[in-house]
């Protein structure tokens, strides 16, 4: 094994990984100091905001005791701030933890003065107390945890890539097909005639694996450790804190710890991976289906775990594929126990591949024996691109690849739409139930503590006139006092009927009402004088003209549509915090079109864009190996240049035809299952960046209204499924060309998924207004078609229009450059 070529792209990969990664976390010192200073910005506005109020109570009717130690508290909270803004504009990142503290126990003693800071609070402040007593105690200087440089901190941002579904899924592709490979190759009956046991064969490879496991990790490591240190030479501190919950209890590990729990979890996993990757080879006879089959395994694995919690527990090994939840979790005595089942697992697997007999035809393949083309008659007078074409196709039907694929396709077709019909039960027994608990919250904590303050208003003045306590006195003779609390109350009342009036009007089916109360919490919200901390004027606004927008055409619900999050919005680069906003108001419908938009919006099409590749794309990697094809026909009279354009030609219409299919069946099965949908639901479309200062709205808002439009459903659609497919012609063209050099098959789609991802970070990173010419800038299309990319990078020449130009020159010059490179090996001219 160590001689393949295999180890030598498991190396270049993991540093390809590694410094891509370094790469983005490393930037300019403003940069840091930029999000340390994003980080304290809610601590600074809320210590104003009080000093203000404290101040303003002080020159009107005076100051309490408490009030009095408040506004104290609150000036030594504005002198640490103070001291923490100066430290960060001085790069003094070793006093911060310090000054931190301070301002800490100067927040405690505010609020032990019955007053409330809450910028921090519950588990949030737990965590941060926690950090900086850690910290102080392991003299730890600060650290962007968020963009991590210094070594031991970017070796745990890359644990969690390299250690995590990622790694696991490169070492099975990489090393998983050890023993289909000898099937494929015709070796595995040689070997098996050898007085050798199956159980010693099995365990060698198994072992060999495993071997490769730990070198891999001990790569991933090396290189995480060395990169940061050649670069800013900093030490490697394996004592820096990191955070674990169990329940509503905060607890602090160190970084060490944490990476070896990664790395156990890492080493584990994958073990159960390879077993069952073994296991499966025991049903087929070559490595793509193998792979294919092991993949939808661990995929319905883990959905059902994630959907069902009566399997979620320490016996299930598909539990152990949700590494980030099972990292952020406390470590405890069940974590052993689920290792132990795993492992169980892995070894129960290993051995029914042992005991198991052998099949002696492949997994979905009726016969080894196939029928001779169309009977033995071949037209002979097609030209020689047709014929190759022809010549393709039927290769193509006779492919042991072609039904496996299918069955895959249609198999997670079913689980696609499954999956968002269980979400969209979710999405509505979550919103009304949201609705439910927040109308008896109101009646405990709002109705009812009103009710309370006026029936015992008169009481209160009088007690308040007993203790001489003049601040109170005149608030209570002020007759304008007892009017906004009866005010007050009939607000609660009115809303808390909206909202169970809403709830009716969904059941009755009457959307206009249902609308209206949408439309007036959205209007609630932007004209509150305090709004949201995240939501910006622009999602008002967006929300608003998408609620009008529904009432002009009545049109039925898709849940939950309170309000539509938008780029502009802010969360101060807490990404958890925003994901569980995006996922809160995230729209879900199980209607044809609403399931195919959703498909398009979460990139789920990747998976079986993926697996078409690898029976349409690896081109003439499927001629080589220990039988290469290849070199047979290009002993015949056919040029290698009509070769490559007959794949092209051929493999470009099953794949684009396989992958509109799978889009024309979701859209169909949605529309038997529940229906259509509507082709004018709206759809945000981003007309211009808003420049303005996303929380004040200086221009009014027309200003806003002039930065987006709504779309039809329908429209988006269309104009995004023609963009995606002309995004997977290219892919099937550029892995064609790259398989004339590549002589793998793995080899050819890891390449060309790496120039993807290569092409579309450094047309981002490197060619600024040029970035429109780049066909790996729109391989993102869904946010291509509603505007987002040209948006955030500030060029209006990114559409759908340009990105169909440049796309198909792009694919109109590798057709070119491979016909040119054919042509140049050609040999034999065609009759």
């Amino acid at each position: 094994m160590l001689r393949q070529k295999k180890l030598l792209v498991l190396i270049v990969l993991t540093l390809f990984i590694t410094a891509g990664l370094y790469i983005q976390n490393v930037s300019p010192p403003s940069k840091f100091q930029e999000r340390a200073l994003e980080k304290i910005e809610p601590f600074i506005s809320e210590s104003d905001q009080v000093y203000q109020i404290l101040t303003n109570l002080k020159r009107s009717v005076g100051l309490d005791e408490n009030q009095k130690m408040q506004l104290e508290q609150a000036n030594l909270m504005a002198t640490d701030l103070f001291q923490w803004k100066s430290a960060i504009y001085n790069e003094e990142w070793e006093t911060i933890p310090e000054i931190e503290q301070k301002f800490l126990a100067n927040m405690q003693l505010f609020e032990s003065y019955e007053n409330s800071f809450l910028a921090l609070r519950d588990i949030e402040r737990e965590m941060t107390m926690q950090r900086n007593e850690w910290m102080l105690s392991h003299n730890l200087a600060y650290e962007d945890e968020d963009f991590p440089t210094s070594p031991a901190l970017f070796l745990k941002e890359n644990a969690k890539i390299l250690f995590g579904v990622v790694g696991v899924g490169l070492i099975i592709l990489l090393f998983g097909n050890l023993v289909v490979t000898e099937k494929e190759q015709q070796t595995w009956l040689t070997v098996r005639t050898q007085p050798i046991a199956k159980w010693r064969l099995i365990a060698g490879k198994y072992i060999s694996v495993c071997l490769m496991t730990l070198l891999y990790i001990g790569i991933g490591i090396l290189t995480s450790i060395v990169i940061p240190i050649v670069h800013n030479g900093l030490p490697v501190l394996l004592e820096y804190p990191a955070v674990v919950t169990s329940g509503d209890t905060v607890s602090i590990i160190s970084t060490g710890h944490y990476l070896m729990r990664a790395i156990l979890l890492f080493i584990i996993a994958s073990l159960f991976t390879l077993s069952l990757t073994i296991f499966i080879g025991l049903f087929v006879r070559n490595s793509f289906t193998q792979y294919m089959l092991t993949g939808f395994v661990l995929l319905i694995g883990v959905f059902s775990t994630l959907s069902l919690d009566s399997i979620n527990a320490i016996w299930n090994p598909f539990r152990l594929f949700l590494f980030p939840q099972l990292l952020e979790k406390a470590p405890n005595t069940s974590d052993w126990w689920m290792l132990i089942f795993v492992a169980s697992w892995s070894l129960l697997l290993l051995v029914g591949a042992v005991v198991m007999p052998e099949r002696t035809s492949a997994l979905f393949q009726a016969s080894s024996n196939k029928r001779p083309f169309a009977n033995g008659k071949v037209k002979r007078k097609l030209p020689p691109v047709l014929q190759v074409s022809l010549f393709e196709w039927r290769k193509m039907r006779r492919n042991p690849l072609f039904v496996p694929v299918a069955t895959v396709l249609a198999l997670l077709l079913a689980m696609d739409y499954i999956f968002i019909t269980h979400q969209t039960g979710l999405k509505e027994n979550e919103y009304f139930e949201s609705i439910q608990e927040f109308v008896e919250d109101a009646n405990v904590n709002r109705i009812y503590r009103s009710e309370q303050s006026i029936a015992s208003f008169d009481e209160e003045k009088k007690k308040a006139e007993e203790k001489g306590d003049e601040s109170w006195i005149a608030y209570y003779n002020d007759p304008e006092s007892l009017q906004i609390l009866e005010e007050r109350l009939e607000g609660y009342r009115d809303a808390n009927a909206k909202r169970l009036e809403a709830i009716d009007n969904y059941q009755q089916k009457q959307w206009i009402s249902f609308y209206e109360y949408q439309l007036a919490l959205n209007e609630e919200w932007r004209d509150r004088e305090t709004v949201s901390d995240y939501f910006s004027p622009f999602t008002y606004a967006v929300s608003i003209a998408e609620k009008k927008w529904l009432l002009e055409r009545n049109l039925r619900p898709v849940l939950s549509g309170d309000f539509t999050p938008t780029i502009f919005d802010s969360y101060d680069g807490d990404k958890e915090f925003e994901k569980y906003i995006h996922d809160l108001y995230k729209k879900v419908e199980n209607s044809g079109l609403f399931s195919l938009y959703l498909n398009l919006t979460d990139k789920f099409y990747i998976i079986p864009g993926i697996i078409i590749l690898f029976l349409v794309g690896i081109g003439f990697a499927s001629e080589r190996g220990k039988r290469p094809t290849l070199q047979l026909l290009l002993t015949q009279p056919v040029r290698k240049r009509d070769l490559f354009l007959g794949k092209v030609f051929t493999n470009s219409i099953i794949g684009i035809g396989g992958f509109g299919g799978f889009f024309g069946l979701l859209v169909f099965i949605g529309t038997l299952a529940n229906r259509f949908g509507d082709w004018a639901h709206p759809v945000l479309h981003y007309d211009q960046k808003w420049i303005d200062d996303p929380f004040s709205i200086v221009d009014g808002e027309s200003s806003i209204l002039e930065g987006f439009h709504l779309m039809p459903l329908g429209n988006y659609l269309l104009e995004t499924v023609a963009l995606l497919l002309l995004v997977f012609w290219f892919s099937i063209v550029l892995s064609i060309f790259l398989s004339q050099f590549i002589r793998s098959k793995v080899g050819v789609i890891g390449t060309l998924a790496a120039t993807i991802v290569a092409g579309y970070i450094g047309s981002h990173k490197l060619l600024g207004d040029f970035l429109h010419l780049s066909p790996f800038t729109y391989f993102d299309v869904a946010r291509i078609t509603n505007g987002e990319i040209a948006v955030l990078a500030e060029n209006y020449q990114i559409t759908v229009m340009t990105g169909s130009l440049v796309l198909f020159a792009s694919i109109i010059g590798l057709i070119a450059i491979g016909w040119w490179m054919g042509s140049r090996k050609d040999r034999v001219p065609a009759e």
